[in-house]
């Protein structure tokens, strides 16, 4: 199945995810007390948008042990920015919340990236919203990348091209 129709597929799939708390907080737990996620100083996060696995509550965790940044689109772009409280983000591109702040990362040593996805393979494998903005990103940063999504959305195998980066881990309830 093409990128497109697997993208289409699992959109789908997630809206019809019901007891979606009950799993947010099985990935919650799963992610705090994840060892990598635990020795780093930064935590890169998205935050969460319509059907996607809630990041919200982790980002307020985050907020009182390390240092937390969100992505921002600009000119085509994704950059992280710090935030010190969840009031800092105000809606964005596409209506997802982005930080007002500019407060530019630019050391990406010691950080984890908790990436979205509409769906992940058994590899680490993505697909995402289809516009590139993390495989870009990822090609410019060499950084531990955790992806999050439910189980019903962990395929066996996505086709992938050279332009495609994959997560170490991949989070699921």
């Amino acid at each position: 199945m093409n990128k497109e129709l697997l993208r289409e597929k699992y959109k789908l799939i997630r809206k019809s995810i019901t007891e979606k708390n009950i799993k947010d907080n099985i990935i919650y737990n799963k992610v705090i007390n994840d060892d990598i996620v635990k020795k780093c100083s930064t935590i890169l996060i998205y935050a969460s948008f319509k059907d996607e696995v809630d990041t919200l509550k982790l980002i307020k965790f985050f907020l009182q042990n390390k240092r937390v940044a969100v992505p921002k689109i600009e000119n085509n772009n994704m950059n992280f920015y710090y935030i010190k409280s969840l009031e800092e983000l105000k809606s964005g591109y596409f209506g997802i919340l982005e930080p007002v702040s500019n407060d530019l990362v630019t050391d990406f040593s010691n950080c984890v990236c908790i990436t979205p996805g509409i769906c992940f393979d058994l590899n680490g494998n993505r697909i995402g919203y289809g516009k590139g903005f993390y495989d870009k990103f990822f090609n410019e940063v060499d950084i531990y990348k955790i992806g999050l999504c439910y189980k019903k959305c962990l395929v066996r195998k996505i086709d992938v091209n050279k332009f495609d980066k994959t997560v170490e881990k991949v989070i699921t309830d």
